[in-house]
């Protein structure tokens, strides 16, 4: 029998190229990714979370994109494409030092 287990991804802190300014093109910026992952569970069965860092740190650094928005539409379509257990994405991506003393950014909830 399966069940529904939600994996956690958290602080997931890397430097990318995001954002339209010229400034932001030129020089990676941190950001911080969270993610929650649904999966259909059984036993035995592996998820690895090394792939799913991998996945997400790699869309995001080698797309250089333009908004925080194309960069957590990308990544949802890419994470699933890594695991077919995956039925549910919340991700939530952050640039933290964009504006003083606050972290601003986007997330997206996606089914699959």
């Amino acid at each position: 029998m399966s069940k529904k287990i939600t994996l956690l991804i958290e602080r997931f802190q890397f430097e990318a190229v995001i954002g339209l300014l010229e400034k932001e093109r030129e020089t990676p910026q941190k950001v911080e990714v969270w993610a929650k992952i649904e999966i259909k569970y059984k036993k035995k069965s592996l998820v690895d979370y090394t792939l799913l860092c991998d996945v997400i740190k790699s869309t995001i650094q080698n797309e250089k994109f333009f908004t925080v928005e194309e960069a957590l539409l990308c990544t949802c379509d890419k994470i699933s494409g890594a695991n077919p257990k995956i039925k549910k994405i919340f991700l939530k991506i952050l640039k933290p030092e964009i504006i003083e003393n606050t972290a601003v950014g986007a997330c997206i909830k996606k089914n699959f």
